[in-house]
């Protein structure tokens, strides 16, 4: 009860805040995904820091900061748009930086930097130009994130609950060993009839846009928490970190959106759009 207890305080304060921010505005929503930057970047660092090589510390959190900051400042129109090849510099300055250490396996440790680049910097900025779905930076709304986070939770929250209840048959069984078919289509249902309610209450899309952004969070928001345990396996580790008690790291709630956030700004710029 008390372990039950303490996960679902720390998954409320997580929902709280991110919520929160959400309807306050976009730069309350922009710093609390910066400090899950940081975090996110520490544990990825921690993570492969395990493999024995030796990746930039240093660098890797610096750059990492500058790269959302850069991004998210030109989205606020605090920067004009072609500062984004300020982009380039930045992600290439560690392969420089690379040639003054004495350290072995440069190459790998440039990966290893390379990994915490794209895999949590870049989607984590990605959310923040949900807010635009018409792609007009004068004009935001948090609609498409609220439904985004909302639908990520609810096919989360059901695959769990299904596959604990009526879970027999192994999804993907040399990655995820807990992971169920019949958890991954209970998720899935949820998640699409849950998009079709969304749409009743927010007409900015209409329910198949809806659905169909429901079925991109699905297919990716699942792949999301494949790669996750992918990583967590590979490095013999339950939790990515321990800041969320209950629920281990800022990287295990964020799964599923990192790699799911990416694929819904495609399916919004070419579809919806």
């Amino acid at each position: 009860m008390k372990t039950f207890l303490t996960r679902f305080l720390s998954g409320f304060i997580y929902v709280i805040i991110v919520i929160g921010s959400l309807f306050l505005s976009p730069i309350a929503f922009g710093a609390v995904m910066f400090v899950f930057v940081i975090i996110g970047l520490l544990e990825i660092y921690d993570i492969l820091k395990i493999s024995g090589q030796e990746p930039q510390r240093n660098t890797f959190l610096i750059i990492g900061q500058l790269i959302y900051l850069l991004n998210i400042l030109i989205i606020w129109d605090y920067f004009p748009t072609k500062f984004l090849v300020i982009n380039l510099g930045l992600i290439l300055f560690p392969f420089i930086v690379e040639l003054f250490r004495k350290v072995k396996n440069p190459v790998q440790n440039l990966g290893l930097y390379l990994i915490g680049t794209f895999y949590v910097v870049m989607p984590i900025f990605v959310l923040n130009v949900l807010f635009y779905p018409d792609l007009d930076l004068k004009l935001y709304t948090n609609s498409l994130l609220i439904g985004f986070f909302i639908l990520i939770w609810v096919n989360d929250s059901f695959a769990y609950i299904i596959g604990m209840l009526i879970g027999k048959h192994k999804f993907f069984e040399r990655i995820s060993p807990k992971k169920t078919w019949e958890g991954t289509i209970g998720g899935a249902v949820f998640t699409i009839v849950g998009a079709f309610v969304f749409s009743l209450f927010f007409t900015n899309f209409t329910s198949l846009e809806w659905m169909g952004l429901g079925l991109v969070i699905v297919i990716f928001g699942t792949f999301g928490d494949l790669i996750e345990s992918m990583i967590k396996r590979t490095y013999g580790i339950k939790d990515s970190g321990k800041i969320m008690p209950g629920h281990g790291g800022i990287l295990d709630r964020l799964d599923s959106i990192l790699i799911a956030a990416p694929f819904v700004l495609l399916y919004v710029v070419l579809i919806l759009n």
